[in-house]
């Protein structure tokens, strides 16, 4: 049996070939991979040599996949996913139920974990482990069972539910607003705003995309703070650093609190917005429905919006 894979590539070659096609980038798969650049290169040589042909073509900043590459980087992934996919299955067959929980910094933060314990009263035998990250994510390799995950919705899924449309107010903390008095648009311009860095491509409304749809543009700006996660733009406007873009449900207890006001009592609303998404190749599992109801049933029992 053994014999009908001799001529396969070892195993962990394939590894460093599916991280540095993913990424187009030896430097970053060494980093994902605990490598050096050298090292995946060096892995990328050996199995080029092998397959006597290149699969990858270097650029200015990286590299690019040759048709051949293209092809087997298909199908590395593909079976990869697969094999990822049965031990997954089979690990949580043999043990203790374990949902994992895939979404961003900020909705865990300040939505996610204040809640979390109601669903573990309703769920006691089930173990919530929560992954976050920024940046958009290929939910396969995050290992989630379920996601609430911001964007257009447009994602390779099982099943995708919108869960709540973006809805974005200005915000900042009641001294602030004492300190600088009401303000329209073109007064707020004028003030230190807190930004979330910019993603490639970009995922939620910048400030620019906000004072677009208020008619008003705005130049280069030096006096600002950007900060690298939605976590952090929050806390520096709860401390009165300056106004930040607040997005429901994200600040809802932290309006209702009292602890930020709403600058302008008319929400900017657009086609993205959370979403419960259940990654591709999942079987039916009865507690992720459960979650995702649980979902719906918390937003729809939130008390009315303050502003």
């Amino acid at each position: 049996m053994a014999r009908r894979f001799a001529r396969l590539p070892p195993l962990n070659t394939l590894l460093v070939f599916e991280a540095a096609g993913r990424h187009l980038n030896f430097s970053s798969a060494a980093g994902e991979l605990g490598m050096t650049q050298p090292a995946v290169s060096h892995q990328i040589s050996f199995l080029e040599e092998r397959l006597a042909m290149p699969l990858f073509r270097r650029v200015h900043r990286g590299v690019v996949l040759t048709p051949a590459g293209a092809q087997l980087l298909d199908a590395v992934s593909q079976g990869l996913t697969t094999i990822h996919e049965a031990t997954i299955a089979l690990r949580r067959r043999s043990g203790p139920k374990i949902l994992h929980v895939f979404t961003d910094y900020g909705f865990a933060a300040w939505w996610l974990i204040p809640r979390i314990g109601r669903w573990s009263e309703r769920a006691p035998e089930v173990e919530v482990q929560l992954v976050t990250a920024q940046r958009q994510a290929d939910l396969r390799q995050a290992d989630a069972d379920v996601a609430i995950w911001f964007g257009d919705g447009a994602w390779r899924a099982k099943r995708i539910v919108q869960w709540f449309p973006e809805t974005v107010y200005p915000v900042c903390s009641p001294e602030f607003a004492r300190r600088h008095g009401s303000a329209d648009a073109a007064a707020l311009r004028n003030e230190r705003l807190l930004h979330v860095a910019d993603v490639d491509p970009p995922r939620w409304m910048s400030w620019t995309d906000w004072f677009a749809s208020q008619g008003v543009a705005i130049g280069l700006r030096s006096h600002d703070l950007i900060f690298n996660n939605y976590q952090l733009v929050l806390q520096a406007a709860l401390l009165g650093q300056g106004i930040a873009l607040g997005w429901r449900p994200l600040i809802d207890d932290l309006i209702e609190s009292g602890q930020l006001v709403c600058l302008m009592p008319t929400p900017v609303r657009t086609e993205r917005g959370y979403y419960i998404v259940e990654p591709p190749g999942r079987a039916e599992d009865e507690v992720v429905t459960q979650f995702g109801q649980w979902l719906i049933e918390e937003r729809g029992s939130a008390a009315p919006f303050p502003c």
